[in-house]
């Protein structure tokens, strides 16, 4: 059994939740059009990265949460994947990819226009759902997140001499604050104590650098080969990473996490693309 899947086993029964909900979640609109491009998109699921590291950081700190938390926690983790939906919406228009997870793509089937407005849709729907969770600050963390991801596309977009530091830092916006943003509202959803919240958002932001650097290493990226950017790098954040949460009490989803990260590394002999 991969570590991927044992990580996601831990936390299957909130993931299956999570599923469900995005399933029905076209029913929302009273616009057919939309409801269908809602249905169509979210009929193949994704990996489902973010919401296990939203679920496990939770379960780390507090595996026996109320069930007001759990809801809670179900509900963050549907808005987190509806803003991870709209970036690869919005990368898929701007890369023109016409296929992702074995189906067409918005823009293939809907056009440019339709798509560009279905990723802005997924936004809104993700802060509505926000807007109602009891932990207050979790919407203003996500935009600082949307926020660092746009500002490094954008900088990776118009700098054409980018040094390795420049790299770096366009990686951690793009790819590894979100992830360390699901790792920090996942403990603050649960009350975690101020060191426990820095520990699990300090492996999430390791875990997004190696991420994005074996991602980025098997793609052939530019901006990587051009710094000799390569797996070995991500192997220091890795460290950083398993390092960030060795003081955290041992449980099940401790060692999921440690597996999700696990994963990641070993995926550097095969594509990474659609997590």
């Amino acid at each position: 059994m991969s570590n991927f899947i044992k990580a996601k086993n831990a936390v299957s029964k909130e993931l299956y939740e999570v599923e469900m909900i995005l399933k029905n979640i076209g029913k929302d609109f009273s616009s057919d059009s939309t409801q269908e491009i809602f249905e169509y998109f979210f009929k193949v699921p994704g990996k489902y990265l973010r919401p296990s590291l939203v679920i496990l950081s939770a379960k780390a700190i507090n595996p026996k949460m109320t069930i007001d938390e759990r809801i809670e926690l179900i509900n963050l983790c549907v808005a987190i994947e509806l803003i991870h939906s709209a970036s690869l919406v919005h990368d898929d228009i701007i890369d023109n990819d016409l296929f992702r997870r074995g189906q067409k793509t918005l823009n293939n089937i809907y056009g440019r226009k339709v798509a560009v407005l279905a990723g802005d849709a997924f936004y809104a729907k993700a802060f509505s759902i926000l807007l109602k969770l009891p932990t207050n600050d979790s919407e203003e963390i996500i935009t600082q997140v949307i926020e660092k991801m746009c500002i490094a596309e954008i900088e990776q977009a118009q700098n054409h001499e980018i040094t390795k530091q420049d790299y770096f830092n366009i990686i951690e916006g793009k790819t590894a604050s979100f992830m360390s943003g699901c790792c920090k509202l996942g403990a603050k959803t649960v009350k975690a104590k101020e060191e426990e919240i820095t520990a699990l958002e300090n492996y999430g932001l390791n875990l997004g650098m190696v991420y994005q650097i074996i991602d980025d290493c098997t793609d052939g990226d530019s901006n990587a080969s051009k710094n000799n950017i390569t797996v070995e790098n991500s192997k220091e954040f890795a460290l950083k990473a398993e390092q960030a949460i060795k003081d955290l009490e041992p449980s099940v989803y401790k060692d999921s996490l440690n597996n999700l990260l696990n994963h990641v590394l070993e995926s550097s002999n095969k594509k990474t693309k659609n997590a």
